[in-house]
């Protein structure tokens, strides 16, 4: 057999191995009546390409096999570091991966047979995966639970977990020692008790959840950095309450309004990205406490008609985007009390008729780009334009990159 004329048990020096069966398959093997030999197939292959116990990175796609080979799921590779399994689709249990003492970084990927993460996983160990750092679990369509190691410890130095597209899940073990959480597209009731004993999260993004149960990030004392991604989001949510060292917060494709009241309580904050069509418009009042706010992005589609002047209150700003708003017909004149204000980009905004007066008060503004708005190409030119006197002092103008 070629592979085992591979003979990669012999390979010492081999550190890294990436095995993978041609993708031009996939369809074949479930509709022909031959199915059961395609999958034994696989298995002898990957059986016969055992590599030398040095090994310490292991990538194996579009395995059709129905098992793992004996020396997976014996762990005759002792000193791995990081394995992906990704499109290993019929396999229906995971190796005994907890007992692999260096195992930093696991990656699970479209495994659809696979329903229960039990204890086998774990192995026999006092403390199951001693190592791992990273894991990640992406769309295991069919996975309904993640058991515990029965009393056991388990993931002790566990700081990012990645779980993605597993609808069916509703139990997966807690872990309190995660500082980066991406959850997308799980059944909510997952949510509240995973985030609630995650207590030293510092980064969290969470997406693709019709709605977010209150007091979800009441515990979130050192979130650092946080987004919500095409999710229902109330304006009356305490998604944003209590976040006192919270420094960037990214919202986007929610439908959402109004912003969070909870917004004005940021002091920490210091990038803003908006991202919602639904969005229409910025509270007056709930700008006023982003006093460490240095970048704000916005872009809203059809419903942003205005900005508000709580803009006056943003002192500490820096960069201030404005993209893809075309029903804004004008900036708010207390734009002009940004006076850190280095950077100005406004794109996509066919309706804005001019710039403000006050824009010639803003010293330290170095960077103008205008894109996409015919009115203010026109009021901008050179010398000529009704706006040129306003902007004149800035270095850098950039309008549809016209050569300044």
């Amino acid at each position: 057999m070629e592979a085992k004329n591979a003979n990669l048990i012999k390979k010492h020096n081999l550190r890294s191995l990436s095995l993978s069966w041609p993708v031009s398959r996939d369809l074949s093997w479930r509709i022909s009546s031959n199915e059961s030999s395609s999958h034994q197939n696989d298995e002898e292959i990957l059986s016969a390409l055992q590599p030398h116990s040095n090994l310490k990175k292991l990538c194996i796609f579009d395995y059709q096999g129905l098992m793992f080979p004996y020396w997976m799921m014996d762990l005759l590779l002792p000193n791995l570091v990081e394995i992906s399994l990704e499109n290993c689709e019929r396999c229906h249990q995971l190796p005994p991966l907890g007992k692999l003492r260096f195992l930093k970084v696991l990656n699970i990927c479209r495994i659809s047979a696979l329903k229960y993460i039990d204890d086998t996983f774990y192995g026999d160990m006092e403390s199951s995966f001693p190592s791992l750092e990273v894991l990640s679990i992406r769309e295991a369509l069919c996975l309904e639970e993640w058991t515990t190691a029965n009393g056991r410890e388990h993931f002790p130095l566990l700081s990012s977990l990645t779980i993605e597209s597993c609808p069916k899940l509703v139990k997966l073990p807690m872990i309190q020692s995660l500082k980066q959480l991406y959850i997308r597209g799980t059944n909510v009731t997952l949510l509240t008790p995973l985030i609630m004993n995650a207590t030293v999260l510092t980064s969290l993004q969470i997406s693709d959840f019709n709605e977010l149960p209150d007091g979800l990030l009441q515990n979130q004392k050192q979130l650092d950095t946080l987004s919500v991604l095409s999710c229902s989001l109330k304006s009356s949510s305490d998604l944003l309450d209590n976040l006192s060292c919270l420094k960037y917060l990214n919202i986007q494709g929610c439908s959402i309004e109004s912003l969070p009241a909870g917004l004005q309580n940021l002091s920490s904050l210091k990038s803003l990205d908006l991202d919602c069509d639904s969005l229409v418009s910025l509270p007056v009042n709930g700008l006023q406490g982003l006093c460490s706010l240095s970048s704000l992005y916005i872009l809203s589609g059809n419903s942003l008609a205005s900005l508000s002047e709580g803009l006056q209150y943003l002192t500490s700003l820096q960069d201030l985007f404005i993209n893809g708003c075309p029903r804004l017909t004008s900036l708010p004149r207390s734009i002009q009390h940004l006076t850190l204000l280095s950077l100005l980009d406004i794109n996509g905004c066919s309706n804005l008729m001019s710039l403000p007066q006050g824009v010639r008060n803003l010293n330290a503004l170095e960077t103008l780009r205008i894109r996409g708005c015919p009115h203010l190409k026109r009021r901008c030119k050179k010398v000529r334009g009704e706006d040129w006197p306003n902007i004149a002092h800035i270095p850098s103008i950039d309008i549809f990159n016209q050569d300044w």
